[in-house]
């Protein structure tokens, strides 16, 4: 699978300068400096590679190893590996049922057969892919330093920790190549500290001709080139919004701190939605809001759902994952709001949501 530019949405130098010159105070010099440096390694740095994927969920632990051919500007390549021997791939708590654990591997062997028809659902959003928004909230939000660290892949390393401004914010490390700045290593931490995504190369080259060397092959063996999914929504503006919902979108008056909206898109499925997506660099919540009588809720009764009452509206409360998901409805229109933000933060959300649909 080869991404061009438009696909991985690579930030560009001009960017960058952009970034530099305007961002609020509230951003560190040195912040900037380690996002730089981060971005310029994925813009300008080719290399090959292997790596291996962890993801700690409340039913287990999931692990997949993937190959990586990185050559800018046009080129990075993904593909799942097969799996590894019994244990060493996945390793499921004591708690796991037989029958999950079956499911588990069917799930990874069907993964294996797609091989590089889409990529790990589980995986991270890339550094190079955030918006100039998204990069300028994650710095004033977020602060990074930076500290020597262990070889990895045979390779000096410094490790960025990016640190939230405010509680109950995830935190990251980045293990950076220090020749290069290309990230070799990603753990990714729950606000209590849990280890929730882990991804590590195992085997990295930076040279030329290992790099043309893979993508050679890759290009020998891959299948015929596959068609990019044409995409359910559309970016829209905040006035078209309102016009899809004749007028009745409802925005949050509560916003968690350094919280921003990052764009407002369309789509139809049973009825017309809109949605809402606000981040402050790292986090994102997301609000959707479509007209029509809500039909049966199959998921209402579902193991799991709680039923809250917030400003005297019934909520349905679900956890999925890190993710919190609440849905709810007044009068014709329908609420979902649903992020990996600490649930008290959702529920302010809501709430602000709920008394401004019965102003």
């Amino acid at each position: 699978m080869i991404l061009k530019p438009r696909d991985v949405g690579w930030l560009l130098s001009t960017v960058l300068m952009l970034l530099i010159l305007n961002t609020n105070a509230e951003a560190s010099p040195e912040s900037l400096k380690i996002l730089k440096r981060i971005m310029n390694a994925e813009e300008k740095v080719a290399y090959v590679g292997a790596r291996l994927i962890v993801i700690n969920t409340s039913r287990g632990t999931i692990a997949r190893e993937e190959a990586v051919i990185h050559q800018p500007p046009e080129v990075h390549a993904v593909t799942v590996l097969p799996i590894l021997e019994t244990g060493h791939s996945l390793k499921l708590s004591d708690q796991e049922s037989q029958k999950s654990s079956e499911r588990n591997r069917r799930d990874v062997r069907r993964d294996n057969r797609r091989g590089d028809r889409r990529r790990f659902s589980l995986n991270r959003k890339r550094m190079t892919a955030l918006s100039q928004k998204e990069v300028e909230l994650l710095a004033q939000n977020y602060t990074f330093a930076l500290t020597p660290a262990d070889p990895i892949a045979a390779q000096e390393t410094d490790l960025v920790t990016v640190s939230p401004r405010f509680e109950a914010r995830p935190t990251k490390r980045l293990y950076l190549a220090r020749d290069t700045g290309v990230i070799l290593r990603i753990e990714d931490f729950d606000p209590d500290g849990t280890l929730r995504f882990m991804s590590v190369y195992t085997q990295i080259s930076f040279t030329e001709e290992a790099v043309k060397q893979k993508l050679a092959e890759w290009r020998r063996d891959a299948r015929s080139p596959i068609e990019k999914r044409r995409r359910r929504s559309q970016s829209i503006t905040l006035d078209e919004a309102k016009t899809v919902l004749d007028g009745k979108l409802i925005e949050p008056t509560y916003l968690p701190p350094g919280f921003q909206l990052l764009e407002t898109r369309y789509f139809k499925h049973r009825s017309e939605t809109v949605y809402l997506r606000y981040t402050d660099g790292m986090l994102t919540f997301t609000v959707f809001e479509s007209k029509g009588k809500q039909g049966s809720d199959r998921n209402a009764e579902r193991k799991g759902v709680e039923h809250l009452q917030i400003q005297g509206t019934d909520t349905r409360h679900e956890k999925r994952g890190p993710t919190h998901i609440l849905q709810w409805s007044i009068s014709d229109l329908n609420f979902t709001v649903m992020g990996e933000l600490h649930q008290d933060e959702l529920i302010k959300v809501t709430e602000s949501l709920i008394l401004a649909a019965k102003e």
